[in-house]
């Protein structure tokens, strides 16, 4: 016999633990994979969300704010080092 998984339950149960922040990246998370895996075809380009992120990327990139690494290790270290600093 399968056991029912009450999958809204366990997510609400996770999000209890979370801090303000990190509600918001799971928030945009969820928004990227609805857009990613629901959206039919190339839909999700067509969204606001992704126009809106397209947009702030664009402008990120020519006022040279965006951030290089000389490696993914190196990469890795910086996004593991500013989850660290969110709690």
């Amino acid at each position: 016999m399968s056991t029912a998984v009450d999958y809204r339950q366990r997510v609400d149960d996770e999000l209890n633990e979370l801090s303000p922040s990190e509600l918001e990246k799971v928030y945009r998370a969820i928004l990227f994979l609805k857009e990613e895996f629901f959206e039919p075809g190339e839909g999700r380009y067509y969204t606001d969300s992704w126009i809106e992120a397209e947009r702030e990327a664009t402008e990120a990139y020519h006022r040279g704010d965006l951030k290089t690494f000389k490696s993914v290790d190196e990469m890795m270290d910086d996004i593991l080092s500013s989850d660290s600093d969110d709690k």
